[in-house]
């Protein structure tokens, strides 16, 4: 073999490492990241009186992508991280927003900047010395999952609360006992339509639907490094819950809806 050919050669299996060894190309022409430019999308699933219903761009049911309107329904979702969060919502008729956000779920900072631990709080928890709707938490627990589905990689936030929250600890109680990086795995989506006291509403109920590829798991593990370290401060869509009801009702086990 003469000279020329094998440093041809070897120069081609370098460029070969080199491209194996990013598994993912840097998208290009976003010039220097700020943080506070970049909301998460949230995914969403279509109620009755949902705004996205109302202007005809999803079905009554459908799990949805807040930010392109891509239906989601019975796709597979991968998680990356798990966080929770509580947020004390203003009643829609007083004008709606934000009262107090605890980020971690544990300490809240509420709207005039003063800060209470959740804990000694206690607004998101029942309240045993009343009854009836005067004993429901006036603030709500969350149960979240940043993550991506499979084969895209547009990070997005699934988030889980009231009469969601079971399915929301169903599915990380099945990655949790798989003693494996929450991303070994992929939960398909399901649209469930729920009936109690005269009322119908849709959940997101997640199944599991096997091990992710390792092409996903190279993109969940790169999409980990970028988030996780910051992911109770990332900014990401609420619009849908802005403003609450002040309807609430709760059922036989305590979860609202």
């Amino acid at each position: 073999m003469s000279r020329k050919k094998k440093r041809m050669e070897n120069e081609l299996a370098v460029t070969e490492e080199k491209q194996l060894a990013t598994p993912v190309d840097a998208p290009l022409g976003f010039g220097e990241d700020d943080a506070d430019d970049l909301i998460i999308p949230r995914i969403k699933v279509a109620q009755a009186l949902t705004p996205e219903v109302k202007e005809k761009k999803v079905d009554i049911g459908d799990i949805f992508n807040s930010l392109t309107m891509e239906v989601l329904t019975d796709k597979n979702f991968i998680p990356i991280c798990k966080f929770n969060n509580h947020i004390y919502w203003r009643p829609r008729n007083e004008g709606g927003g934000i009262i107090c956000r605890a980020a971690d779920g544990k300490v809240g900072t509420w709207e005039d900047g003063s800060i209470k631990y959740c804990n000694q709080c206690r607004k998101c928890e029942f309240d045993n010395t009343k009854q009836g709707r005067d004993a429901i938490p006036v603030c709500t627990k969350y149960i979240n999952f940043l993550g991506f589905f499979e084969g895209e990689y547009m990070p997005i936030i699934l988030s889980f609360s009231k009469t969601n929250m079971q399915e929301g600890k169903k599915m990380y109680s099945m990655a949790k006992v798989a003693r494996q990086n929450i991303w070994n795995f992929k939960y398909q989506l399901k649209s469930v339509e729920r009936h109690k006291g005269g009322n119908d509403w849709f959940v997101v109920d997640p199944i599991g639907a096997g091990p992710t590829t390792e092409e996903d798991r190279a993109i969940a593990m790169e999409l980990f490094n970028q988030f996780a370290a910051s992911i109770t401060t990332i900014r990401y869509d609420m619009d849908e819950t802005k403003v609450v009801e002040t309807t609430v009702e709760s059922d036989d086990d305590g979860n609202e809806f």
